[in-house]
């Protein structure tokens, strides 16, 4: 693959990069050229990665973060700052996902969805933005989801998270054009991740459920990679990935709430949503 000249020497900075949509990003940046920080809460999944982008020839370095905690992600920054230098990429992607009936949810499971998907976000763009800024360049990607363009039965959480990144993407957008900073919003649909592994669901079955459609009828995480680099280095405000999952539910969502709200109320009728099994009691 020839070197993109936009990606070639740069930075890229990966959160959830273990595995993953995550690991995919550091793979095809990494082979754009670009030095490839990444991050991930596993250990495990850290050292694999690095290994893996070290034997293909990338210059790469790993950090164990636990993006929910501010004093964390400030002194991440201040280690990035010292060890690497400047970051050119900034790819906000650590997200994980939760399945249930609204009423059910705990306030814990609430704080854990919120203080991943959307904290998480809002530290590493807080502490990596202004060096941007002050060098008037740069690009942002914060990995939302389809589920953030319509809303789905059975994941209150995930949809509001993912949603309200959608839209601090497109605010960035608006703000950040005159510091010649690009912002994108990548909404992925059923991708082959350790997402639903490592989710949170009500009742195990529904799991393993949801799980095993993901593994047999999840894109690969690939080629969502390559759309997402593509969208981000074009400048594209949102990146379906793929398009077809992703944007006809939200055509039919922007043509007819009410008819997308009729069929989300009859699939949960039968537990599921439009990404699948998720809650048979």
């Amino acid at each position: 693959m020839a070197n993109n000249k936009q990606i070639k020497g740069k930075v890229a900075l990966i959160s959830g990069a273990g595995s993953g949509i995550g690991l995919a990003l550091a793979k095809e940046l990494g082979q754009q050229g670009a030095t490839i920080i990444g991050t991930d809460i596993n250990q495990n999944r850290l050292d694999r990665m690095l290994a893996e982008l070290k034997n293909s020839g990338v210059k790469a370095f790993a950090y164990r973060v636990d993006h929910t905690d501010r004093s964390a992600v400030e002194a991440f920054a201040q280690k990035v700052g010292k060890e690497v230098g400047v970051v050119d990429i900034l790819c906000a992607n650590a997200g994980v996902a939760h399945g249930g009936k609204t009423e059910s949810l705990a306030l814990d499971d609430w704080k854990w969805v919120i203080d991943i998907n959307l904290w998480g976000a809002i530290y590493l763009i807080h502490f990596f933005l202004p060096p941007m800024i002050e060098r008037k360049q740069g690009q942002v990607m914060i990995t939302a989801s389809g589920s953030g363009l319509f809303p789905q039965a059975g994941m209150a959480p995930y949809c509001m998270t993912k949603t309200a990144m959608v839209y601090l993407a497109q605010i960035l957008r608006m703000e950040l054009k005159v510091h010649n900073i690009n912002v994108s919003a990548l909404c992925p649909g059923i991708i082959k991740t350790n997402i639903l592994k490592d989710s949170k669901m009500q009742g195990e079955h529904n799991k393993a459920a949801a799980v095993e459609f993901y593994e047999t009828q999840g894109v690969d995480p690939a080629k969502v990679a390559k759309m997402a680099i593509k969208g981000l280095m074009n400048n594209k405000g949102i990146i379906p990935a793929p398009w077809g999952q992703v944007m006809i539910p939200t055509l039919l969502y922007r043509f007819s709430p009410g008819l997308m709200i009729g069929i989300g109320r009859l699939l949960f009728k039968q537990g599921r949503n439009l990404l699948g099994p998720f809650l048979k009691d």
